[in-house]
């Protein structure tokens, strides 16, 4: 929502300058805007994103951790939980143990609902490798902040993974931003 526009009108009230409509103008404000130090980062939270998650239990709770942006969780207290997983491909060994114990969870789960358990306390015997869905409303600034830690070498590669792909979207939404944010801060 707003986009780099958002990003320009913001940076040019700050300064009482006319917009100049003219893109390489624009490019090189947005630029010098992430390169500077002090940061001037208030102009980004301006253009702001929302995207629709479906991850990892344990991929979220890192995601939430970051305590940026507003999230809003499928509830498993009111919603019963689908029979899905996150199964890493990268890993063979113990693959058929770790398939077969999510299965069990998963049975017991349903067994226990069956039997007139809450959901809410069911859930319990659910592992964090279920899928969970949420939406995330963020700033570019803030979206900044988490793509920089998550798309850091030492990040969980299944976070990196969706860092990847959110990188993408930004790119295509804000493509001078995420450019000078790729050059400048990723490097």
């Amino acid at each position: 929502m707003g986009a780099e526009k958002a990003v320009i009108r913001a940076a040019r009230i700050c300064y009482q300058s006319e917009d100049k409509s003219n893109e390489a103008s624009d490019q090189r404000l947005i630029t010098r805007l992430i390169s500077s130090t002090p940061k001037h980062n208030t102009v980004f939270e301006h253009a702001v994103f929302r995207f629709g998650v479906k991850c990892p239990l344990f991929v979220a709770r890192q995601w939430m951790r970051h305590r940026i942006g507003t999230f809003n969780e499928k509830s498993l207290r009111y919603c019963a939980a689908d029979r899905e997983y996150y199964v890493p491909e990268r890993i063979t060994s113990g693959r058929e143990a770790y398939i077969a114990h999510m299965n069990a969870s998963f049975d017991l789960y349903e067994s226990l609902v069956a039997q007139g358990w809450k959901k809410e306390v069911a859930r319990g015997v659910l592992g964090t490798a279920i899928y969970t869905e949420f939406i995330w409303t963020v700033n570019a600034w803030s979206l900044m902040n988490w793509l920089e830690k998550r798309l850091d070498s030492h990040a969980q590669w299944e976070h990196a993974q969706y860092a990847q792909a959110i990188l993408a979207m930004f790119a295509e939404k804000m493509p001078v931003t995420a450019a000078a944010f790729q050059q400048v801060v990723l490097k």
